[in-house]
Formats: C-alpha cells, structure tokens, sequence
C-alpha cells in the first residue's frame, strides 16, 4: 500500500522505498520527497519487536478552504467561499465551488466565520 502525501497542495503518492521513515518526540513521520511535508505514520507491529508502520486512516480528504471577505463601498463585506475538494492520489483537485455572495456583513471577521461555517456545513 503507498503512502500518499497530506499536503492538501502536494497529495503525492509514494511508493514504501521513496521515503525515510523517521522516529521523532511526536512519533513515526515520513517527509515528503516532493514537498518536504511531515505526514504522520503509525506503528501496529507487536511491542519490543520491529516497527511496522502504517498511514492513519483520516476521516476525510484534505480540502482546501478558502474564506473571505470583499469590502463593499458602503463599509459593509460579502462573504466570499471558494472550497477545493482533494483528489486521493497527486494531481489537481477533483473540483473547485466557488461562491462570490454569501452574505453582507458588517464587520469582515463576521463574514471569514460566516465563509467558514457555510464550508463546514458543505464538507460535513
């Protein structure tokens, strides 16, 4: 089974022998050869015996979410969401949602939460 890369930039897919596995104070990792990200790897092997090293499953793909707000003439901002759902293999993503108006908000931190919360909903 390959390790795939969680760089939700990167999602390289790596074959066993193209990487280092490395034991550090937070546990096994490997670096990514391509985008040098530290992913995190899982060791089942029998304890006192030698290492036998896994990916953790995650309970979902890395998406990309990006929220903000666009100010608007009148002092107010719109809430703005693009989200960029991660393929499981290298490459670009599957597919790009994008929304220009979610909302007009008096302050921009109130509509980034609004942005963010509406992705959470979606990805959910």
């Amino acid at each position: 089974m390959p390790y795939i890369c969680e760089n939700v930039e990167c999602r390289a897919v790596l074959a066993r022998r193209q990487v280092r596995s490395i034991r550090e104070d937070e546990g096994w990792c490997f670096y990514c050869p391509d985008c040098k990200a530290r992913n995190e790897l899982s060791d089942i092997g029998v304890p006192g015996g030698p290492a036998e090293l896994i990916q953790p499953q995650r309970s979902g793909l890395p998406h990309k979410v990006i929220a903000t707000a666009r100010p608007l003439e009148d002092g107010r901002y719109v809430a703005q969401l693009r989200i960029q759902r991660a393929l499981g293999m290298k490459g670009t993503y599957a597919a790009e949602e994008r929304w220009d108006q979610l909302g007009t908000f008096s302050d921009a931190q109130e509509a980034v939460a609004h942005a963010k919360s509406v992705a959470a909903e979606r990805l959910g």
